[in-house]
């Protein structure tokens, strides 16, 4: 009996070991997802504008990195420009994610066409816009889609009117509500606002999630081809995060900053507001 029960402790240990050493072995093979929202194919990118980038990543363990890389797609893929005046424009560039990360939701405007590219002016004509998501096994998964660089022939900005804002140095202390709202409006077609609060001292240039505090509003969709969009935003001092999407945690630190809205028009030219003055205490 005692040998019995000796063999069959054996037999279920013996199990056990093969069970785990299975789960041990069992190796991730399965690529991430990735869902692009903007740019889309066929869109038109202007010289000297922000690319609107909004793109969803999905894995089954975890997210690790993706990468840009825009080049050119002139005549079948030999990457030559157009004349001797101008030059295929190249981009690439990496982002990875936070450590457990198996969704994420990026949306922003850090990639800009610049107007000129090893000194010379950037070809207009078709691209390719490549994106690419590794996992954190190794497993990387692309998608490439054409888009086209070129040229505006509109130059004017949009510009804002109505605008309701805290009157200037205006001290906000913890739980207090920072507001603005007005209009803005474009010769054609607007194409993104972005609200934010901005250290002071910062520059037009420096408007964006990254270097701001706080992020009143950041929207796309909604004023997307319109020709005029009234605006309203609002934020709470002290609350834990801001209204982006998605949204980033707020340090919030006591000192003097500014409002400031942004404005994209469908032509790349950007229009900003005044600087509305406040004080966090």
């Amino acid at each position: 009996m005692k040998k019995v029960r000796f063999l069959v402790a054996i037999m279920l240990m013996t199990s056990i070991f093969f069970v785990a050493s299975c789960e041990k072995d069992k190796v991730d093979t399965q690529k991430p997802v990735i869902t692009i929202s903007a740019p889309q194919e066929e869109e038109a990118l202007y010289i000297g504008a922000e690319i609107h980038f909004e793109v969803d990543f999905t894995d089954d363990t975890e997210l690790k990195s993706y990468k840009v890389d825009i080049h050119s797609n002139f005549n079948g893929h030999t990457h030559k420009g157009t004349n001797s005046d101008s030059v295929a424009w190249s981009f690439q560039q990496s982002w990875n994610f936070d450590a457990g990360q198996k969704n994420a939701h990026i949306h922003h405007h850090e990639i800009v066409i610049p107007s000129e590219f090893n000194g010379k002016k950037i070809s207009q004509g078709d691209y390719h816009f490549m994106i690419y998501c590794t996992d954190a096994a190794g497993n990387e998964s692309w998608i490439a889609i054409p888009v086209e660089i070129m040229e505006s022939a509109d130059k004017e900005a949009p510009i804002f009117t109505n605008v309701s804002a805290p009157i200037a140095n205006k001290v906000f202390a913890n739980g207090a509500k920072i507001e603005i709202s007005g209009t803005v409006a474009d010769n054609e077609h607007l194409d993104g606002l972005f609200i934010a609060i901005m250290p002071e001292n910062t520059t037009n240039e420096q408007v964006n999630p990254t270097e701001c505090l706080a992020v009143m509003l950041h929207e796309h969709d909604a004023v997307h081809e319109k020709q005029s969009y009234n605006f309203s935003a609002s934020i709470t001092v002290g609350q834990a995060q801001d209204n982006n999407n998605p949204a980033k945690n707020v340090t919030w630190t006591q000192g003097k900053y500014f409002l400031i809205v942004k404005s994209p028009d469908e032509s790349g030219n950007v229009g900003f507001s005044q600087k509305y003055p406040i004080v966090i205490q």
